[in-house]
């Protein structure tokens, strides 16, 4: 079931899945040389064009009209300004966003590199759209099963942002999740627990008990504590999760029916079938008069409360 800087949303929330965080957000606009030449203002004015078409496109979600757009405009940064120089991180880091969001996890990856070793050069390590292309670089190795990639470039992302940020950060913390759920794909249950108990702690004296990261951080937590077959431990931070996303962001928001579907999961381990089948059935009702029947989240739950008919009571 569905899981920078810039903008956090949940993302998938399994092992074995893929990130918790990510962000797909359009980029900025870059900013031409002062003084062009007089034959190339016009050209200039093209590629302005052309760059706004880009964001366009993007917040519409048209992400293959945009990746045409963006291989035309690198090809013409390239053609006028040399194979290098500092135009190209941008419209790189954006079609690796394209390509990502069409599932081309593979062709993503060099886009998101060469925009963040771009950025380094061109922009400065600590800028904080030099982190958002090293994390979506991290998040693309991670969705790849890349695992050991995947962590080494998260503690770098973490390293970075507690020197930029802060170690209390929310930015920090959430990306400290991150890597403890690559961690947990990893198998490497135990420092991937200690991880999260420590950023749960933080979470809720910084931020408060009931907001955004201290529940997602709470929620990978409850997944961890399952996978390590803890389960009457992962059933209560289960439980303290959904107290608070009921309520807010609400019992059909699909953040909330991720968790309530994993809640059951772990209900069912527990053998506490009557629970669990309670617990899918809510979520079901909920998804369907909310999503509709052909959303995944529907779907997963639809086949959750299948396959509970014939359990024992």
């Amino acid at each position: 079931m569905k899981s920078t800087i810039v903008a956090f949303h949940l993302a998938a929330l399994s092992l074995g899945s893929a990130v918790l965080f990510s962000a797909e957000t359009p980029p900025a606009e870059p900013k031409l040389p002062k003084d062009l030449p007089a034959e190339l203002k016009q050209q200039a004015e093209e590629f302005k064009k052309q760059q706004a078409s880009v964001r366009d496109f993007m917040q519409a979600g048209k992400y293959a009209e945009a990746e045409k757009v963006l291989r035309s405009l690198i090809e013409s940064f390239k053609g006028f300004f040399g194979p290098s120089n500092a135009l190209l991180p941008e419209c790189q880091g954006a079609l690796g966003t394209c390509l990502r969001a069409q599932g081309r996890l593979a062709e993503a990856e060099p886009e998101f590199r060469a925009s963040w070793e771009g950025h380094v050069k061109y922009s400065g390590a600590e800028k904080p759209e030099t982190l958002r292309m090293h994390n979506a670089l991290a998040e693309t190795l991670h969705q790849q099963q890349k695992y050991a990639e995947a962590e080494k470039e998260t503690r770098a992302v973490v390293q970075e942002m507690t020197k930029v940020y802060g170690a209390e950060h929310p930015a920090t913390l959430l990306n400290r999740t991150n890597l403890a759920v690559v961690l947990g794909d990893e198998g490497k249950y135990a420092e991937a627990e200690k991880e999260l108990q420590d950023i749960v702690k933080i979470d809720e004296r910084v931020l408060g008990v009931d907001k955004q990261p201290t529940l997602m951080a709470r929620g990978a937590l409850a997944m961890m504590l399952r996978a390590e077959g803890k389960l009457a431990e992962a059933e209560q931070e289960f439980r303290k999760v959904l107290l608070f996303m009921d309520i807010n962001p609400g019992e059909d928001h699909p953040d909330t029916l991720t968790f309530r579907y994993q809640f059951a999961l772990c209900l069912t381990m527990e053998k506490k079938h009557a629970e669990a089948k309670k617990e899918a059935e809510q979520g079901l009702a909920a998804a369907k008069n909310k999503l509709g029947e052909d959303h995944p989240n529907t779907k997963e739950l639809q086949q959750l409360v299948t396959s509970m008919q014939n359990v024992p009571k």
